[in-house]
């Protein structure tokens, strides 16, 4: 069974509440880790190696290399974009801080582990997809 509740007191209870972990450091571009990032590059470079390997032939040469220099485009481009924010000159969050205090999204706090199983779960579904079709591809 369901319970009313007036709006003002559903938008009172989903207030998000300071965090009390933010230290006077200085802010990423992109509030992550470098080290996540290389995680979702290295995810995604592996599905691409890994079909290219399994199916890889004459005629594969040219698409392939379109592939990953898109794979490389879409990484570098936001690594360039980054750069171009002012340094602070604080210190940044380190990745032990990273995955003791977690991070801070719209939905709430996320401890370091649940942000990485958040960012890394298509990455890893992409390259157990990959492994499949090499495995089924290596059957035939």
């Amino acid at each position: 069974m369901t319970v009313h509740q007036p709006i003002a007191q559903f938008a009172e209870q989903i207030r998000p509440a300071a965090s009390p972990l933010r230290r006077n450091r200085g802010e990423r571009t992109f509030e992550l880790h470098p080290a996540v990032h290389f995680m979702v590059i290295g995810a995604y470079l592996a599905f691409a190696g890994i079909l290219g390997t399994a199916f890889m032939g004459k005629d594969l040469v040219v698409p392939m290399a379109i592939v990953l220099v898109s794979i490389a485009a879409l990484f570098i481009t936001p690594g360039l974009w980054a750069r171009v924010s002012p340094e602070d000159g604080l210190s940044k969050q380190s990745w032990g801080e990273f995955m003791q205090e977690g991070v801070e999204c719209i939905t709430g706090h996320l401890t370091g582990g649940q942000a990485l199983a958040q960012i890394l779960v298509l990455p890893a579904l992409m390259v157990s997809l990959a492994f499949v079709f090499a495995v089924i591809k290596a059957t035939l």
